[in-house]
């Protein structure tokens, strides 16, 4: 019911705010529309003037009208203050309170929403509790369909802050930087080389493997590509994504060049009826070096292995979250497939920059020549789009049965990438402030059973870290997530002639891609297990190799 019923007649319209509750650790008011005929109400504290003239501020909760109506949105988040003074943080948590006029529930959450992102905006967000209240009366006036909202604010015990706070996590990122490759090498993941121990490199394969898995060392690419014909090819850019990669692949034999400042690794094994060959690369960025050896390793790889057709792109990025609508969020665990918007483009490279309407977007998007892999998965993502949400808790996806099988291989090789129990949502302000949100979906999430979601993929350094900008790109063009900007891998791949591609990527954090160590091992093996879906709706060669084994039990019924 609107609250413009039962009010005095020539009473003017004003935002108010009022007292409700004040504690020494807690503190609600309330802000709604009122019409107010008499302004010299001694319960009046404060008129706004200038642009604000609209604003009254109450001293007491006397003028509440108590209607003890349910809200019909809330959003709770944590507020992380740094006194810059002592260095000290200061924790507060937050929920927000909303009543809408006469709305359905979708206009209700995209007004909500609207309201949180321009809120959370990083370079206007309110720096003290004053501001804070200020902008969101501002903002109440602003959306005009929101009735009022309350807010609640919680000050909790400084030194509760929990170790999973990104501002922890950062000190002790730089603390534990250079002890880096000690804890791979008390998890078995590096090796010294050389005869006196004077350098380290990567395990390519656990000592349990040795009888399976075999390594063979290489000095002429001329041995790999007269020997083997992959007709699909793996590019990732960290080594746990190589890991996830490699663990979909049967019948592997790896091979290893050490040269001077770099390694070549190649894996090349089977799924279902494929040959296929994976590598990392050593380099990502956009430094001019990163981009040369981005681009030299993507044409090698595919120079040496001329019988590539295909080319996956696999590994981590950070998710654009949706902080009202769960149906729109993105969690750590998801799924996100590059999938061709109404231009064909896959990915993109955006810029913002600044116009007197605010902010637009300079993009160079890609897009592949063949789109016969979208082809091959529009049924998967058709059945899966119809099913997902009402599929029993028996059915497993294809998908899902690989991840099982991705996992138990790599912790049968002491390799941990099982979820964490953390899946927590911070937005970074300019100024290092950091607030906690909940996420829109407050339902237990199964992250064996990720989600899948198909948009645009992006890379863009300007962008990731302002979270205003990434939710205005998702909602103009359809950005899921970004990474660590791959656009020199997909120059070389078209370069090389190369005319389909895939990109896939798991969702690790609400970055890039690069933040969350813990999420990474598992959120790769969400990508790889989707890509192994794909690769088995391809057609199988009409020449197979001799030597090739097929003997996964899936060639026959996994779809």
């Amino acid at each position: 019911m609107s609250n413009q019923q039962n009010q005095p007649r020539g009473a003017k319209e004003y935002v108010v705010l009022i007292p409700l509750q004040k504690t020494a650790i807690l503190n609600i008011v309330l802000i709604e529309r009122r019409r107010v005929s008499d302004i010299t109400d001694k319960n009046i504290l404060h008129i706004g003037s200038g642009r604000n003239v609209d604003f009254i501020i109450y001293k007491n909760s006397l003028p509440v009208q108590s209607d003890n109506e349910p809200s019909q949105f809330s959003s709770q988040f944590k507020v992380f203050m740094m006194d810059k003074r002592t260095q000290e943080l200061n924790q507060e948590n937050r929920i927000l309170r909303f009543w809408f006029y006469s709305l359905e529930q979708n206009q209700c959450l995209y007004d909500a929403n609207e309201l949180l992102r321009a809120l959370f905006k990083s370079d206007e967000f309110p720096r003290d509790y004053f501001s804070f209240i200020k902008r969101l009366m501002e903002l109440l006036r602003m959306f005009t369909r929101i009735r009022k909202i309350e807010l609640e604010i919680q000050t909790l015990d400084k030194n509760a802050l929990d170790v999973d706070h990104p501002i922890k996590q950062y000190v002790s990122r730089l603390m534990l930087y250079d002890n880096d490759y000690l804890s791979e090498k008390d998890k078995n993941l590096v090796k010294h080389l050389g005869q006196y121990g004077e350098q380290w490199t990567r395990v390519i394969i656990a000592a349990q493997e040795e009888d399976t898995h075999k390594v063979i060392i290489y000095k002429s690419i001329s041995e790999l590509s007269s020997a083997f014909r992959p007709t699909i090819a793996i590019i990732t850019v960290n080594y746990f994504e190589k890991l996830a990669v490699d663990s979909m692949i049967q019948n592997k034999v790896t091979f290893v060049r050490h040269k001077a400042g770099e390694s070549n690794v190649y894996t090349i094994g089977t799924i279902g009826p494929h040959h296929v060959v994976s590598t990392k690369l050593p380099l990502i960025g956009r430094s001019r070096t990163a981009q040369i050896s981005t681009g030299s390793t993507t044409t090698r790889l595919l120079g040496t292995f001329q019988q590539v057709q295909h080319v996956f792109i696999i590994g981590c990025a950070g998710g654009v979250p949706h902080y009202t609508d769960a149906t729109k969020h993105v969690r750590r665990g998801d799924i996100i497939v590059g999938y061709p918007n109404e231009e064909d483009y896959v990915y993109g490279i955006y810029e913002a920059e600044q116009s007197p309407e605010g902010y637009e977007f300079v993009s160079t998007c890609y897009k592949p020549k063949s789109f016969q892999l979208y082809q091959l998965m529009e049924p998967i993502k058709e059945n899966y789009e119809q099913t997902h949400l009402n599929r029993l808790v028996t059915h497993k996806y294809p998908w899902e049965k690989f991840l099982e099988e991705g996992i138990q291989y790599l912790l049968s090789n002491n390799i941990d990438c099982l979820p964490p129990n953390s899946d927590r949502l911070y937005i970074k302000m300019e100024n290092s402030e950091i607030v906690e949100v909940k996420h829109p979906d407050q339902d237990k999430k199964d992250y064996h059973r990720p989600n899948i979601r198909f948009g645009m993929i992006a890379g863009g350094k300007n962008i990731i870290n302002n979270d205003y900008l990434k939710t205005t790109l998702c909602d103009k063009c359809n950005v899921l997530c970004f990474d660590s900007e791959i656009d020199q891998v997909i120059a070389a791949v078209q370069g090389n002639r190369t005319e389909s591609f895939m990109i896939i990527r798991g969702i690790s954090d609400y970055h890039d891609g690069t933040l969350n160590k813990e999420w990474q091992p598992f959120s790769a093996l969400c990508a790889a297990a989707f890509m192994k879906t794909i690769i088995y709706k391809i057609p199988k060669p009409s020449r197979q190799n001799p030597n090739s084994h097929s003997n996964s039990e899936h060639d026959d019924d996994v779809l």
